[in-house]
């Protein structure tokens, strides 16, 4: 209480006498923290103002200097210098060296003045920049404190020189620092506040980028221990890697050196050790050790630095998670997903070509176990990224904001997956195809797999194990597709339900299960309803009704109602029946094939029957004509009188009617006439012809008669004939 601020000082404050007289009521003890309880200002707790640093030693003095070169290693910068005003970027740099030592209230105060709360867009967009570019500038900084290094470390660096002139240790205390970064972030409130950058030409969330240059940061350690192991080969990439981006090596470093300060460009290495791998394959006889090791210790190198950058991904998420009142982010593309040239997936794709193609057709069975072993690994990164795309897509707000673009990337995901897995399949690998198969949900692919190894028992565990996924009608779809109706219909008992409840989408096969079943009633009802919707095929509507009747006769249905049903059915029957029965000359004629003729209605087959064409038509033909006007609508009744006129028309045309045959006797000289064979038929079958016959008028005022009106025989005879059959019947 006794002690105020430097009056000169732009923190100094004036105290009034209220303020300044006041006195401590009691104290205590909390988390580790002293805590009085004061008449003024109630409980206070007092933290200690600490100098050291949670920093790396060197990394906290280099810091310091960078940002204001004449204050000495240990004091704090304050806003008041000239440089961190002008500076943001330092200015962060100053609130995150408060934090590391402790000052979480100065911290606080620079980044609050930095950042308001109600800062705009365009603050939220250059905060994004700032903390990516001092991360940036942490994780690719120069070890300065080498004294290799004193004459490669340019003016603007990022001002975080490390201590150790092992690289190994390096890459870890970058890895503090980004912890201790990403830890202040969070303390002072800006973590929550990051929206998205752009990287590699595409939009990404921030704090997920920061969780990029950590686990490359992760995925160089993993490279540098293997540079211990396989010194020529990983110098080789590296050398290759530091050509490609135009880097020169100072006489005072080495190509290690150089390559693995630059931790953001830490991937480049992938393709350079293919290029490397394959250059050995070329120059290296097949029979020889070193043909061989080199694929291997590739294939190490690069699953091992992916599986560790992944691990730190999985296992270190709560440091970059999404506040829950984010915006929504944009689609998430791991860089171990990277595409196009250099791109991660296009290394694997790579990787998987030349193992495939160059190396297993020549291995022996120990070195094909490993090859497919890594390449099992590798594959299991390579879809993990497009799952990692995917679920970014899924949980995209509002919920199927970007449906179109998802189902794109799903399919895109199917075909390579399946192009992938494909090849292992043919070479006979189950089990390293069932374990990715399994994990990433390749159903085509287990259920190639089961097929050619007839395993109906792992298929059964598939249903079971994927039954929310619906893996059964996959099969089943498989199997339609494929034609294999019979391995659809003799499921076990066990999948027999779904096996019902995916048919009813297929009624053209589900009868056959219900028979199966012996479900004889579900077996008729659904062919009686798919012969009554079969207009297109008269041989598949007479199967389907002969089977009906067949289920109907197998049902335990009631006598009375299953009576009902077979009398229905015999009824179509009868109308196909004069189809069936068509001349065939006259199909010859007509071009028609009796086993795939189309359904043909009640008024085609009458025009069938009476027609030119028919030329052997006889009393039985006309007859079957005039059966079938019954099937025509009782709507159409003009139709039906006019066509028993055609019908009875053309059977007059039939004969001829031109010479008495020396009798004068009209019924004699009709007596083997069609005419008066039909007139005959229906008075067997009880017809009256007082009300069934047509007109005599009118059946010669037909156009087909036309040539015989002109002939007064005929005009008696057929009166005369009208009238004895006629009288007959009374």
């Amino acid at each position: 209480l006794t002690h105020l601020p430097n009056h000169l000082s732009s923190s100094s404050y004036l105290f009034n006498k209220v303020f300044l007289y006041n006195f401590v009521r009691g104290g205590g003890c909390c988390a580790d923290l002293p805590v009085f309880f004061s008449q003024n200002s109630g409980l206070v707790a007092v933290v200690a103002r600490e100098t050291a640093s949670i920093l790396p030693e060197t990394m906290e003095d280099s810091l310091c200097s960078s940002l204001a070169p004449e204050v000495s290693a240990m004091e704090t910068p304050t806003r008041a210098e000239p440089v961190a005003q002008e500076d943001k970027t330092k200015l962060l740099k100053a609130a995150f060296l408060h934090f590391c030592r402790n000052d979480l209230v100065g911290a606080q105060t620079v980044t609050d003045e930095l950042f308001p709360a109600n800062a705009d867009g365009d603050e939220g967009a250059e905060l994004d920049g700032l903390v990516t570019r001092i991360n940036l500038d942490l994780v690719d900084d120069y070890p300065a404190s080498d004294p290799r290094w004193a004459e490669s470390v340019p003016d603007e660096s990022g001002g975080f020189p490390l201590t150790s002139l092992i690289i190994l240790h390096q890459l870890e205390d970058k890895m503090k620092a980004h912890g201790c970064f990403m830890d202040f972030l969070l303390q002072v409130g800006l973590l929550d506040r990051l929206g998205q950058v752009t990287v590699r030409s595409s939009p990404v969330a921030t704090r997920l980028l920061l969780c990029e240059h950590a686990e490359k940061l992760q995925a160089a350690m993993v490279l540098k221990n293997h540079h211990s192991k396989h010194g020529e080969l990983v110098n080789r990439a590296i050398g290759i890697a530091l050509q490609k981006n135009g880097a020169t090596v100072p006489p005072s470093l080495t190509a290690a050196d150089v390559f693995f300060r630059e931790v953001s460009q830490i991937s480049s290495v992938f393709e350079c050790l293919l290029d490397e791998e394959e250059r050995s394959l070329k120059e290296s006889p097949v029979d020889s050790v070193q043909w061989a090791e080199v694929v291997l210790t590739v294939n190490n190198v690069i699953k091992d630095m992916l599986q560790a950058a992944s691990q730190y991904r999985e296992t270190k998420a709560f440091m970059y998670r999404a506040s829950e009142t984010a915006a929504a982010e944009p689609e998430y593309i791991p860089w171990t997903a990277s595409g196009g040239v250099g791109g991660v997936r296009s290394v694997l794709s790579r990787q998987h070509e030349v193992i495939l193609r160059s190396v297993y057709p020549h291995a022996d069975s120990e070195l094909r176990s490993a090859l497919c072993e890594q390449l099992v690994a590798l594959l299991d990164i390579y879809l993990g990224g497009y799952v990692a795309q995917l679920t970014s897509l899924q949980q995209q707000r509002p919920l199927g904001a970007q449906q179109e673009r998802y189902n794109s990337l799903e399919m895109e995901y199917s075909q390579r997956r399946s192009e992938l897995l494909a090849p292992l399949l043919e070479l006979g690998q189950y089990q390293w195809v069932a374990a990715l198969a399994e994990k990433y949900c390749d159903f085509d692919i287990l259920v190639q797999m089961c097929e050619q190894t007839d395993n109906q028992s792992r298929l059964q565990h598939y249903m079971t194990k994927f039954a929310d996924q619906n893996f059964a009608d996959f099969l089943f779809r498989w199997y339609m597709e494929k034609g294999k109706r019979g391995k659809l219909l003799s499921q076990p008992a066990a999948q027999h339900q779904q096996l019902a409840s995916f048919l009813q989408s297929h009624q053209h096969l589900s009868w056959l299960h219900h028979i199966h079943v012996h479900d004889y009633q579900s077996a008729n009802r659904t062919l009686y309803s798919q012969a009554n919707g079969e207009t297109r095929y008269f041989v598949k509507k007479k199967t389907l009704l002969a089977l009906s009747k067949l289920t109907v006769l197998a049902s335990d249905l009631h006598e009375d109602e299953l009576n009902k049903h077979v009398d229905d059915i015999v009824e179509q029957e009868r109308f196909l029946l004069h189809q069936e029965t068509l001349p065939r000359q006259l199909l010859e004629e007509k071009q028609l094939n009796p086993d795939t003729m189309p359904l043909l209605s009640a008024h085609n087959l009458i025009q069938l029957y009476i027609c030119d064409e028919n030329r052997r038509a006889n009393e039985y033909d006309f007859k079957k004509a005039l059966d079938l006007l019954e099937y025509i609508d009782e709507e159409e009744a003009e139709d039906i009188d006019s066509l028993k006129c055609e019908i009875f028309g053309k059977a007059l045309r039939r004969d001829d009617w031109s010479s008495t045959d020396g009798t004068d006797d009209p019924l004699e000289a009709a007596k083997d006439s069609i005419f008066v064979k039909i007139l005959l038929k229906l008075i067997q079958e009880g017809v009256s012809l007082q009300t069934y016959l047509p007109d005599v008028k009118e059946l010669l005022e037909l156009e087909d008669l036309s040539g015989l009106k002109s002939k007064p025989y005929f005009e008696f005879v057929l009166r005369a004939n009208y009238e004895h059959y006629l009288e007959a019947q009374m």
